[in-house]
């Protein structure tokens, strides 16, 4: 284990949080702190949304049919039902109609789009779908897409309005957020106040599972609002569920990690029918699912909202145990190939891994042998091998995708710096791995922390713990939970407790302190109870657990490192 420092200031004893934020690159910290409507960017600065207003609602006028493609991802949806409830709001009988996605497709499907359909709004996607475009426009059918993709070129066959494309300031807004935005242009249009903004509970949802920068000032100001008053009943539904992982606090870091999962979990292994009731629930149907209790004799009829939060739970557990018996059968082929003997991890996964659990299940890989890695997928139709490419974000290749395009050997690679999608010729395969492992050969892979302090065991209280803690609010992405390395612990082994039901659970008590480790190996195990007394350097999250009206602080351990281990015979 190896860690440094962000900045250049060691100062944990006076205002940490100011040099946790610099070291973020927020400078006025105050004004980042204090977000408020003076750091909202007008709708006119999205180029084409007047016209895109016009479009819709002469449409509307018009009576006209309207096909809404909903996105294959949880900003996808977010933007999709936003849209779905806006429009039933202010023309309650408009000829509205959705799809959702067979698949993990993105954009609009021409083939599927009904003949007497007049216009194809598409969100969260379609800005690069040039030739579906153009389809769709030959055969009479206007489109409106409401994107925040980075793409090239506009096309000349639809309305497209997208915050990468024109001069609007806020480069950091998903797909959910170009929506809302459109929504509040048609607001002015028709002389409403506000109405646009009944639905920023959902461009918090977008924005977070999207993994959007929240240190742009617009972006946080409209998801700490929407956090706020969670009105959504799926939405309402979904943080019920999770209310014991949550402890009730609903803030972006709760959203990312037990909301957001389970709504992608829906889209990528939920059957058609489950994700066509997800889509329903989000926007306020008024059905209900027939469902029997364990041990219940009768069947009741449960809203969908409640239904599909229980249901998207399952799914999420069976995407769990479909994951882990796949990583189990890639394990076996990466220590049968020897592939650990390459620089970067590359394993064709064709026929062991089920499609929707590549990318999932590459992160997992990348986490575990702490370096980068491709899983390939041979597609039959054309010869080339696609799949999913994950970095290691402790490791020292910082843009993985980057590194993998210089090779000039991928057909593409499209998505961000550490996970994205690509195709490759299998001819290029072996000519990529030996391309890496020569450019990389003097490259070690191992965890290298980025901390923001040092704190020596000396200067070590419970009071900086809990101090740390109590701005939970703020981590996002961006403002990333601050890793602090402490040093020069000495502690006796029978203060050291191995717990759980697969004793796999390190805890250390020290100083009023306790620092844990979760799902530890044997080998991590077995080194912390070696000898009588150990010293170790640990990094760590800082948190706070509240029982019974008593607050413990909490270290939650990423990582640790046994500097010494003693034995006294007596």
């Amino acid at each position: 284990m190896q860690y440094k420092l962000i900045g250049t200031k060691n100062d944990y004893l006076i205002n940490p949080m100011q040099v946790i934020l610099n070291n973020r690159g927020i400078e006025n910290i105050e004004e980042f702190l204090n977000v408020n409507e003076n750091h909202i960017n007008h709708y006119s600065l999205l180029n084409n949304i007047d016209k895109a207003v016009q479009c819709l609602l002469t449409h509307l006028k018009n009576n006209n049919i309207i096909y809404l493609q909903v996105d294959s991802d949880v900003d996808g949806y977010s933007s999709a039902s936003l849209l779905y409830n806006y429009i039933k709001r202010i023309y309650t009988e408009s000829n509205l109609m959705f799809r959702v996605h067979i698949g993990k497709e993105h954009g609009v499907v021409p083939e599927e789009v009904p003949n007497d359909v007049s216009l194809v709004i598409i969100a969260d996607a379609g800005s690069n779908q040039y030739n579906e475009l153009k389809q769709l426009k030959d055969r009479g059918i206007e489109c409106l897409v409401l994107d925040h993709h980075e793409c090239d070129t506009e096309s000349k066959n639809a309305i497209i309005v997208n915050n990468q494309m024109c001069e609007y300031p806020n480069k950091n807004f998903s797909g959910v957020g170009i929506c809302y935005k459109f929504c509040q242009a048609i607001d002015e249009e028709l002389g409403y106040y506000g109405l646009a903004d009944e639905y920023l509970d959902l461009v918090a949802l977008g924005n977070i599972a999207d993994v959007i920068d929240m240190r742009s000032l617009e972006t946080r100001y409209y998801t700490l609002k929407g956090l706020q008053n969670i009105k959504n009943p799926f939405l309402k539904a979904l943080f019920e569920k999770q209310n014991f992982s949550t402890k009730g606090i609903i803030n972006i870091i709760n959203t990312a990690f037990y909301i957001a999962p389970l709504i992608n979990a829906c889209v990528r292994f939920g059957s058609n029918e489950d994700k066509e009731n997800m889509f329903k629930a989000f926007i306020g149907s008024n059905e209900t699912i027939p469902y029997k209790k364990r041990g219940a004799t009768e069947e009741i009829q449960e809203p969908i909202s409640q239904a599909m939060a229980r249901i998207c739970t399952n799914i999420k557990a069976r995407q769990n145990t479909a994951r882990d018996k796949s990583l189990v059968v890639i394990e076996d082929r990466i220590s049968e190939k020897n592939l650990l003997s390459n620089k970067i991890l590359i394993v064709d996964v064709t026929e062991i891994l089920e499609h929707t659990l590549t990318g999932l299940v590459a992160s997992q890989l990348a986490n575990k042998y702490k370096r980068p890695i491709l899983l390939l997928r041979y597609n039959e139709k054309d010869g080339t091998y696609g799949g999913s490419a994950r970095g290691y974000e402790k490791g020292v290749i910082k843009d993985f995708k980057q590194l993998i395009t210089d090779t000039n050997k991928f057909i593409y690679a499209s998505g961000h710096s550490g996970a994205f999608g690509f195709s490759v010729t299998s001819e290029n395969i072996v000519a990529v791995n030996e391309s890496l492992n020569n450019e990389l050969q003097d490259i070690v892979f191992e965890d290298i922390f980025d901390v923001d302090f040092i704190v020596p065991v000396n200067s070590l209280n419970k009071d900086f713990v809990l101090s740390i803690d109590k701005y939970s609010d703020l981590w996002s992405h961006g403002i990333e939970e601050p890793l602090i390395a402490f040093t020069g612990i000495n502690i006796s082994t029978n203060d050291i407790a191995i717990m759980g039901e697969k004793q796999n659970t390190i805890k250390i008590k020290y100083k009023d302190i306790d620092f844990i480790k979760f799902f530890c190996t044997e080998e991590e195990v077995i080194s912390v109870k070696e000898g009588n007394t150990i010293e170790l350097d640990i990094v760590g999250k800082c948190k706070s657990n509240s029982y019974n009206g008593s607050t413990t602080a909490q270290v939650v351990i990423s990582d640790f490192n046994i500097k010494k281990s003693r034995k006294f015979v007596f």
